[in-house]
């Protein structure tokens, strides 16, 4: 039971990560004009592909199974605001598995807590460029 949960966490982390991956984030990407905006979305969309990568590797490692995950939709006009929420979603879901899971996690929970880390530094990157009603929330 407690295997199922954390394989059914790693999926919701998974599908944040594969999120990044969406044809709405690479047009904003494109359609950005600033370029400190343009690395931004650069270093996430790198950095979340690297992520789905680990969360692969543990999820074979543990013999768990990752869905291919249906798409979040991201509307580009608020990019950076739904970015800003998917990058503390990941954060606290890594924080929770390594807490709940420490030990089925064995060495892959450091590297969950890394995960958690950059997506911590994430927020922050993009944080300057969210509207301030989402930042008092």
């Amino acid at each position: 039971m407690e295997l199922e949960v954390l394989e059914g966490l790693l999926n919701k982390a998974y599908r944040i990560e594969v999120a990044f991956e969406d044809e709405a984030l690479f047009k904003a990407f494109i359609d950005v004009v600033d370029a400190e905006q343009k690395d931004v979305i650069f270093r996430l969309m790198t950095d979340s592909e690297r992520h789905k990568k680990v969360l692969e590797k543990i999820a074979q490692d543990l013999n768990l199974k990752l869905e291919k995950p249906e798409k979040i939709l991201i509307q580009s006009q608020r990019i950076f605001n739904e970015i800003y929420k998917l990058e503390l979603d990941a954060k606290y879901i890594y924080e929770g598995i390594v807490e709940k899971f420490a030990a089925h996690l064995k060495e892959h929970a450091e590297t969950l807590r890394h995960l958690a880390k950059e997506e911590e530094m994430h927020a922050k990157m993009v944080e300057k460029f969210v509207d301030k009603t989402l930042r008092i929330i």
